[in-house]
């Protein structure tokens, strides 16, 4: 199973929270540094826990800058916030008919948060962890993998020219460098080790009728004719438990997040009003 997903923001915001929740006791320890003050505004402290609130929140903004420069545009935003919020204190803003919308649905927002944390902790543990390692990967299938070097060609009679100086003794991988069109060529058309499914179909299925040592007679897809030699067939690697075990929690906790909402949605009356091109 492709352990390698990529998650929206707002799934990143909880699959951290509920890390912190399943780390257990030393985790907890650890983050008590955060209840510090690391600046001030007109005597309101700004906390680590501040910080890493409003990370959450502008990740998409800032989340690739180094962390020396993120940490202080944060700091700076939040001391933008605290000056902003304080004037619209004093202009009488706080029972304005637009804050009390915001509030509403922040709040909503914090609920909704902290209750899927607090459910995702109860229903992935390290336990659940540990056991899709050992059943999916540990114990899993085993995928065959071969390692092998192409020439990419734009005609069956360049093809057939390769297979005539490869017969008359040409390095393969000389050959590549020299008249090779794909990106490999420069390195004497290494592909490495891949899987069946992960090339196109008329290539794998020519690879892997292929002994290490064996060059397949010219092969055609859609990129052109190519001329394979196999160097090496192997059982793929199994990756250790810590190398994956981020990514298995990562992927629990999606699916678990996805079960919940089926749940509730089973038990709710969803009715889509006023949307259009949306069906029931």
């Amino acid at each position: 199973m492709q352990l390698h997903q990529a998650l929206p923001i707002r799934q990143i915001f909880i699959v951290a929270l509920a890390l912190v929740f399943l780390s257990g006791p030393d985790a907890v320890a650890q983050n008590q540094v955060s209840e510090g003050t690391i600046a001030t505004v007109d005597g309101i402290a700004i906390t680590y826990n501040d910080v890493s609130l409003v990370e959450d929140e502008l990740m998409a903004a800032y989340g690739q800058l180094p962390e020396e420069q993120r940490f202080q545009t944060l700091v700076g935003y939040m001391v933008n916030r605290i000056l902003a919020s304080e004037a619209a204190k004093k202009a009488g803003l706080e029972n304005d008919a637009d804050v009390a919308k915001i509030k509403a649905f922040m709040e909503r927002k914090a609920l909704q948060d902290v209750y899927i944390a607090k459910m995702l902790m109860e229903r992935v543990r390290e336990e659940d962890v540990t056991a899709y390692y050992d059943k999916e990967i540990k114990n899993g299938p085993v995928e065959e993998e071969v390692r092998a070097r192409h020439i990419l060609l734009d005609n069956r009679e360049a093809a057939d020219a390769v297979m005539a100086d490869l017969e008359n003794g040409a390095d393969f991988a000389a050959l590549a460098k020299e008249r090779s069109k794909g990106p490999s060529g420069p390195s004497g058309g290494d592909l490495g080790y891949f899987s069946k499914e992960s090339m196109v179909p008329a290539f794998s299925d020519a690879a892997f009728k292929l002994a290490a040592g064996e060059t397949s007679p010219p092969v055609q897809t859609h990129f052109g004719w190519h001329v394979i030699r196999v160097e090496d067939r192997r059982n793929r690697p199994v990756p250790t438990f810590d190398q994956v075990r981020d990514q298995i929690y990562q992927l629990l906790i999606s699916e678990a997040q996805r079960d919940i909402y089926d749940e509730m949605r089973a038990k709710a009356s969803v009715d889509l009003v006023d949307m259009p091109g949306v069906s029931e």
